[in-house]
């Protein structure tokens, strides 16, 4: 077959990045590339321009490819040049490939070593392992909402969803290799199927639910108009299903989500949780919170704080508002300062503090299961299904013949 190329991929940015990189990595194994930890023969970027910040750590991580892999074919993919346009002289790069497909970034890099169909060794059905206990595993891509501040459309263009078959395969194939929690992740998840017509997500849950030797099932962030009565119910009703959901809300005040172009206000937010919690008592609600968009007043602020207060979010992920020239928020007027929305930002994440203990302290005494990511110094250390991290010894194990089970990958019960 030949010497193997030695290959290395350095990856930025979100979780359906990461999957598309570890797919890339799997599928170029079959042409002959092998991975390498510095040295390599061709280097790929996998680039984020989710911000201004993202792009300036691509720039960085090419140089950083470059300098780890001094006689390397480097190759750009990703959201950057797909939003951009980059040619190979504005980067200083061997190739960049606008495209997100990719079948098409695969021919590309094959075109450069001259690796032929008839060189391939393992195949198109390969696993995706890019986490050591979890297997995360991408069933959409694409966004067409638009929001005011988001640059995502545009790097990942229309939805395109993954056939329901080719998902349940990739899970079957996960299940046989230990894997007992998979975690479903897409650009605009709520809609998957959408481009498809005879599927929707309730549907395909429908489906993995039913898979023999499945551990559970984790959304990734969903929007809270696409969590419908079809999906509560599931979710409420199927031991699976991880009792967590993470709805973005971005901003507490009506005034802000209409200038964020967000599909809803306060008022549905606040009913399609009460229904959320009235189905699911306890249910773990995780969430993004963009501060400092432009408009945001003080008063602004005040609304947000409160209605997050009243929410009763688990936790909060929060994010100081970095204006993105692609975006009509770039143009806006009513700039925040930048201390002042660091300070607004700390306030949160204080209140984020307090609201995650407040979460935890109702499991006081209580059975959950834990999903085992790793051992420290003889601790065990994981994430419940709620979603918040633990670490336990062995003697808190509310059945002892589950001793036998602590290892990587195994969901065992543990006394909190």
């Amino acid at each position: 077959m030949g010497k193997k190329i030695k290959l290395k991929i350095y990856t930025l940015g979100c979780k359906v990045n990461q999957y598309d990189s570890g797919w890339l990595s799997a599928q170029l194994a079959g042409y002959g590339f092998e991975l390498a930890k510095n040295g390599a023969d061709v280097a790929i970027v996998n680039t984020c321009a989710v911000t201004k910040n993202a792009i300036r750590k691509s720039r960085q991580i090419i140089s950083k490819a470059r300098k780890e892999n001094p006689q390397a074919k480097i190759i750009v993919i990703g959201c950057w040049p797909k939003t951009y346009k980059l040619t190979t002289s504005e980067l200083g790069v061997d190739l960049v490939v606008n495209s997100r497909e990719l079948n098409v970034i695969i021919d590309e890099v094959k075109k450069i070593f001259n690796k032929r169909e008839s060189e391939i060794v393992l195949g198109h059905s390969v696993l995706v392992a890019n986490d050591k206990a979890r297997y995360f595993i991408k069933i959409q891509d694409g966004c067409e909402q638009f929001c005011a501040y988001c640059i995502i459309p545009f790097a990942r263009g229309k939805i395109k969803s993954r056939l329901a078959d080719e998902i349940i395969d990739e899970i079957k194939a996960a299940i046989e290799r230990g894997f007992k929690e998979f975690v479903l992740t897409g650009i605009h998840l709520g809609l998957y199927g959408k481009d498809l017509g005879d599927i929707n997500l309730v549907g395909l849950l429908q489906k993995i639910v039913e898979l023999p030797n499945l551990g559970r099932v984790r959304l990734s962030s969903i929007e809270l108009n696409e969590v419908n009565d079809d999906l509560i119910n599931l979710i409420a009703n199927n031991d699976k299903l991880c009792k967590h959901l993470h709805i973005p809300l971005q901003s507490g005040c009506d005034k802000i989500l209409k200038l964020m172009n967000r599909p809803y206000d306060i008022k549905f937010f606040r009913v399609r949780v009460e229904k959320i919690k009235k189905a699911m008592p306890g249910i773990a609600l995780t969430t993004d919170v963009i501060i400092g968009f432009p408009g945001e007043t003080e008063e602004d602020f005040n609304i947000m704080y409160n209605f997050i207060k009243e929410i009763n979010f688990s936790r909060l992920h929060v994010f100081p508002f970095s204006a993105h020239e692609k975006t009509k928020a770039y143009l806006m007027l009513g700039k925040v300062d930048s201390k002042e929305k660091e300070r607004r930002a700390e306030e949160l994440r204080e209140l984020s503090r307090g609201l995650e203990k407040k979460y935890r302290r109702g499991f006081d005494g209580k059975i959950a299961d834990v999903l085992v990511e790793r051992i420290v110094e003889g601790k065990y250390r994981g994430k419940t299904e709620h979603y918040f991290d633990i670490e336990f010894s062995e003697d808190q194990l509310s059945d002892k013949k589950d001793a036998v089970k602590l290892e990587l990958k195994n969901i065992v019960k543990v006394l909190i």
